[in-house]
């Protein structure tokens, strides 16, 4: 452990204690809600509180209350509220507060069907304050559990499509990026940090360097899922370019025993079945202070690419294997512990791309397997203390990935050795561990002056070792350069038929001081400003060894390798105005700046084939307008943004002609478009939701390097211009089974997969068109869907390299299946 990572640890401990062991303050405070109509109190009841309720606006439409006034905690106020309104609060996980309808007091009284499709206001905590979703001045797409279920959501490519500005450059799973409105220049992963920042539970999951996978966490018993637009240098850090996605756990429930069943059966037009189970169980251990939930996930994702060069049918099958456990711990009202691990395992067979030039569709040709394998482990621990005039939230957290992969790379290297040589493959071992600690103060919600202020702190290790071996490659060495060079040149070139040994070691550092205050002039107007200060700094090392080495240099030499230290250290401001002339409308307008790090290369560079040994820092800046209306008496939200993002010093990520990859800063890239989303509850029973997105992301200044040219106003690998998505829900909630019917399409135009090359890549430019018919038995749900019902091809992620084949990664074809889902 470092000096900076003990001190944090000792700070963190010392704040645990200090909380446990101080005085316990009343969480009181003098509310001032007057009579009249249920769903503005409440409004004002969050603001004035700082609590977070859930509650269907449809339930209280038109409902009244006598209101409430004095000095009374929270809960007390909240009763005095409800009284004789009808309604009531009951607690749901983690005591949450849900406003439910008081059930009919009469014997024989039929129940009221639960309208589960009504519109809903949910209090979120995305920007690490707790306030309505859409009050935040800024792009905020909140998915909660409830919402992933209604669509069978597993992983990334079952919800993030459905999400304005955001794409999904499905390839390897576990290596999978998403790209929020345009920002990227690639479609696989950058050299570097990625442009989209990944979390759980407001944890990065993203390396300083090169990432070593991208944690798909299985969205089983998820709490909620949100997507902030736009960059989140200011609370969330480094690599938050185009914006972030944070998953969110669900907590221990500290007052019920509850448990959960789920399987999945699905067969796919083409390929093999596929097969899910899953289990939670929460244990109160003692009421309303400790509670222990476990999750665990298994599933087995049927292959439905041949690899005909292998012979094995459907091999890019994937098993998903891990699962959680969390304790929740709170010895008083004010102070609140929460523990968490996680472990996910993504193991692919055979990478699943189709080559429809060598092989043929749904097929691929390689004379050996290509596995990928990703492992995540989180431990978190998070203390939640209530001081009356704000909570302090303290994490620390440890985190490591690992990851195996195997390449068929004989078609790129073969040549160099008289194609001689069969199969070269390339092997990659890399790991990274790291610890991450962050301390905040954050105010109650509802007052005069808002604000978070906090500390950050992140040191991660990285280790990549890359191979390159060919069976009979040292005697081929030793046959043919011993005679030229001398005995022994073979096996020093080649030892145990390696060819290249090339191995990165990298220590990356980020530490910052954050804040944003809220200033609110009156009901309608309030402006937000903030910052963060940050430090980074990352120190590698990088070598490489062997044959290759030494044919791709000039001079040449069998062994190569260098050092590099870079610092960098910023600030990040972000500004905005929002004006709320009604409890129906908000309009916003936001200035926000990202940032990512800077660092080695992975390959060392040469004589023959220059390029930087390092690659700098980027930023950008974003400019956006957006507006949050109700409509109808709020049976219709329409929501809308236009954005600006001018990039700078952009990172791009080249290839050398020999085939090696490298990261360099080069230029200027600008993107700009509009979001929008739609919400129409049209009847008590039928839902319409839309989101529709226009994206112009392209060069300002183009480049050439090797067989990659980028010319001046060039789209950006992976911006596609349109998406959009649909769903539309309706219930028979009043029909024996309450069957629930969802239709669901999404829709993409096509783009760029690269900058210009001799052979240009193009993908997306596809509509996917899924159903689900749900049905329920007491406490047993039961599904039937079909998922790309018109089983189209789309192409989700293609790669190419001079020398190697044209790859295609493809979306799943038509999958029918059944899933039962049973509740205690």
């Amino acid at each position: 452990m470092t000096k900076a990572n003990g001190l944090a640890a000792l700070i963190f401990g010392g704040l645990c204690i200090l909380m446990i062991s101080g005085p316990v303050l009343a969480d009181t405070r003098n509310f001032d809600i007057p009579a009249g109509d249920l769903k503005a109190a409440l409004d004002t009841y969050i603001r004035q509180s700082g609590t977070q309720l859930i509650y269907r606006v449809d339930d209280v439409r038109g409902k009244k209350t006598r209101g409430v006034h004095g000095v009374l905690d929270s809960e007390e106020a909240l009763n005095q509220l409800l009284s004789e309104s009808g309604f009531k609060v009951v607690r749901d996980v983690q005591g949450g507060m849900v406003i439910t309808p008081v059930p009919p007091a009469k014997p024989g009284a039929l129940e009221q069907p639960n309208n589960e499709t009504a519109l809903q206001e949910i209090i979120v905590t995305a920007a690490k304050i707790g306030l309505p979703a859409r009050e935040i001045a800024g792009s905020i797409t909140q998915v909660t559990g409830k919402e992933l279920e209604e669509v069978g959501a597993q992983s990334f490519a079952d919800y993030l499509t459905r999400i304005p500005g955001v794409v999904l450059n499905a390839g390897v799973p576990g290596l999978s990026t998403a790209t929020i409105r345009g920002i990227s220049t690639t479609t696989a992963l950058d050299q570097g940090q990625g442009t989209t920042g990944y979390f759980l539970n407001d944890v990065p999951l993203t390396e300083p360097n090169f990432a070593l996978g991208i944690a798909d966490i299985d969205t089983f018993d998820v709490n909620n899922i949100a997507v902030l637009r736009g960059p989140q240098g200011t609370l969330f850090g480094s690599a938050s370019l185009g914006g972030a996605i944070n998953y969110e756990a669900e907590r221990p429930n500290l007052r019920e025993f509850q448990a959960r069943v789920q399987t999945t059966i699905a067969t796919a037009s083409v390929g093999a079945a596929s097969e899910s189970g899953k289990l939670m169980v929460n244990v109160p251990i003692v009421t309303d202070q400790l509670a222990v939930r476990g999750v665990f996930v298994y599933r087995d994702d049927g292959g439905y690419i041949s690899n005909i060069g292998t012979g094995v049918r459907n091999s890019n099958d994937t098993t998903i294997e891990g699962g959680r456990i969390e304790v929740t711990w709170n010895p008083t009202d004010q102070t609140h512990f929460n523990y968490l691990y996680l472990k996910q395992q993504e193991d692919t067979r055979d990478n699943g791309y189709q080559e429809p030039i060598l092989a043929g569709p749904l097929e691929k040709k390689t004379l050996i397997p290509e596995p990928a394998d990703f492992t995540t482990v989180i431990n978190n621990l998070r203390l939640d203390q209530d001081l009356h005039f704000a909570t302090l939230t303290a994490t620390a957290t440890t985190h490591r990935k690992t990851q195996f992969s195997d390449e068929d790379i004989t078609a790129t290297f073969g040549p160099l050795f008289g194609n001689q040589l069969s199969p070269v493959s390339a092997p990659q071992e890399a790991y990274s561990t790291g610890t991450t600690f962050e301390v905040r103060l954050a105010s109650p919600i509802g007052q005069r002056f808002e604000y978070v202020v906090g500390a950050f702190h992140d040191t991660t290790h990285e280790f990549f070792l890359d191979l390159f071996s060919a069976p009979g490659a040292e005697q081929y060495a030793t046959n043919t350069y011993d005679p030229i060079f001398g005995a022994g040149f073979g096996a020093k070139a080649a030892p145990n038929d390696i060819l290249y040994n090339a191995t990165l070691g990298a220590v990356g550092y980020e530490s910052a001081l954050f804040g944003e205050g809220t200033f609110h002039f009156n009901d309608a107007w309030k402006i937000t400003l903030g910052g963060r200060e940050y430090y980074e700094k990352v120190v590698g090392t990088t070598s490489a060894a062997g044959l290759l080495e030494y044919l791709l240099t000039a001079p040449n030499v069998l062994s190569f390798g260098y050092s590099s230290d870079q610092t960098a250290h910023g600030f990040t401001p972000k500004a905005s105005v929002t004006w709320t002339p009604s409890q129906d409308i908000m309009g916003y307008a936001l200035a926000s700046k990202g940032f990512r790090f800077g660092g080695p290369n992975v390959n060392p560079p040469s004589a023959q084939f220059p390029f930087p040994p390092t690659y700098g820092p980027d930023s950008l800046w974003n400019y956006e307008v957006g507006t949050r209306t109700n409509w109808f008496d709020q049976r219709v939200q329409v929501d809308a943004t236009v954005f600006y993002v001018d990039w700078s010093d952009i990172q791009v990520r080249l290839g050398t002609a020999s085939g090696l990859a490298y990261a360099t800063n080069l230029g200027k890239a600008k993107s700009y478009g509009f979001e929008t989303t739609d919400s129409w509850h049209a009847t008590s029973a039928l839902t319409l939701q839309t989101n529709l997105t226009y994206t112009d992301a392209h060069l300002v200044d183009g480049f050439t390097s090797g067989t990659t040219i980028g010319l001046p106003g060039a789209t950006l690998p992976g911006a596609a211009k349109w998406n959009a998505s649909a769903s539309l829900r309706y219930d028979w909630a009043n029909l024996p089974l309450r069957p629930s019917l969802v239709i669901s399409d999404r829709i993409i135009s096509s783009a760029p997969g690269n900058f210009g090359q001799l052979v240009p890549l193009t993908i997306f430019d596809y509509n996917l068109l899924d159903a689900r018919l749900a049905m329920r038995v007491k406490t047993l749900d039961v599904t039937l869907f079909v998922n790309n019902a018109a089983d189209k091809r789309g192409v989700s992620s293609a790669s190419y390299f001079p020398g190697s084949p044209f790859e295609q990664y493809l979306v799943r074809p038509r999958t029918v299946g059944i899933t039962l889902d049973y509740r205690l």
